[in-house]
């Protein structure tokens, strides 16, 4: 305990800064093995770019390259379904896990022939004619070439997600402070933390900065040459009035994703250089746009609603996820930019093993390391 103001104040073993999926992951992961956590959420957890999140669980749409990053998205995704199980066990909550594939078109000879060779090379993926997809999403638009299949990838309820972590966590006797911002972060005896917030001050022993875009106001107190900008996305949701659609849907930067409820989620816009969180007439516009051409029937569709988010951005894309060598318990994870919810099991697991020095696969340290700032810059 720690006196303060004439009171003992609790001492928790890990306070982790943001409350999104990143930082929930992060705790459910510690509280589980049995740290006592609290997490500090300026509004309520998972209300930002979180559960703007569309909720795909799509490696293969991130990248072409069998990197680290890659392996670290598969192993990632492949948690899910235990995950799934214990967050319903632990929470009651069922965050809708289901993989419905994911059908990657080709719009062009040049797409199809580059995806053709990745069918070639590629696990889990294979390649299907224009007949093969229109047979089995009969609203696709006849002017596709064809398709990658991806049939292992799936999605989740991003908003259901955060809730079941939100609740696992307080059943583990995790502490979750809603509308606490964080205003002031400082070491003490170097080796604890006090966070100091409106409503009051709490020390720990270790410190977790997981708040996503707004990490930067924190990181550049303890380490140099990070930044982590916001690249906001804006997405739709439709209903069909004719026709379905099982798959998700994915071209280029826009996505189609059916939901459990019947709507369909369309996304995601990428405009950076702002902090401004209102969906915009034109990128909205420009969203529809690209889905008709993909699906015809979604020119007719019944609009639900639309809006958006600020996703963490680092210089390279890639996230950060490290402990700090010089600052006695400090940990970083934030930048995780499109990927938050596909990354989530993994990175929480991470944060946890390296919270208690275990071996850490080198690879994966060494991608998210700290210091590769300064080689991106170079």
């Amino acid at each position: 305990m720690k006196r303060g103001n004439g009171r003992l104040k609790p001492l928790f073993d890990a306070g982790i800064i943001g409350g999104g999926v990143i930082g929930l992951a992060s705790a459910y992961f510690l509280a589980k093995a049995g740290i006592r956590v609290a997490v500090f959420e300026s509004g309520k957890t998972g209300s930002g770019a979180s559960s703007a999140a569309a909720g795909m669980l799509g490696a293969h749409t991130e990248t072409e390259k069998d990197d680290a990053f890659f392996r670290f998205a598969k192993e990632s995704q492949a948690l899910y379904p235990g995950l799934a199980h214990d967050l319903l066990l632990e929470s009651g909550i069922d965050i809708q896990l289901q993989y419905n594939g994911m059908y990657k078109l080709a719009i062009s000879a040049e797409e199809a022939d580059a995806l053709k060779k990745r069918a070639e090379t590629e696990k889990d993926v294979e390649w299907h004619s224009k007949e093969k997809v229109l047979r089995n999403e009969e609203g696709i638009s006849d002017a596709i070439y064809g398709a990658l299949k991806i049939e292992k990838d799936g999605q989740v309820n991003p908003a259901a997600l955060c809730k079941a972590f939100t609740k696992a966590i307080q059943l583990m006797n995790g502490k979750i402070f809603e509308n606490t911002p964080v205003y002031k972060i400082s070491r003490i005896e170097h080796s604890h933390y006090e966070i100091e917030t409106p409503q009051d001050r709490f020390f720990c022993e270790a410190l977790i900065l997981a708040n996503g875009t707004w990490s930067s106001r924190y990181i550049k107190d303890f380490v140099r040459n990070i930044s982590v900008y916001p690249v906001k996305g804006e997405c739709l949701s439709v209903t069909l009035k004719e026709g379905n659609l099982s798959s998700t849907v994915f071209h280029e930067s826009c996505y189609l994703v059916p939901k459990l409820d019947g709507r369909i989620v369309i996304g995601a816009t990428m405009k950076e250089d702002t902090w401004n969180t209102e969906p915009s007439v034109q990128g909205i516009a420009a969203l529809m746009n690209k889905a008709v051409k993909m699906m015809p029937a979604i020119e007719k569709a019944s609009f639900h609603h639309a809006w958006a988010g600020l996703r963490p951005k680092t210089a390279d894309g890639k996230p950060f996820i490290f402990k700090h060598q010089g600052i006695p318990n400090l940990f970083v994870t934030t930048g995780h930019f499109r990927n938050g919810i596909l990354l989530a099991p993994k990175t929480g697991e991470m944060i946890r093993d390296l919270f208690f020095n275990r071996n850490v696969n080198e690879e994966y340290v060494h991608a998210f390391r700290m210091d590769r700032a300064l080689e991106v810059r170079l």
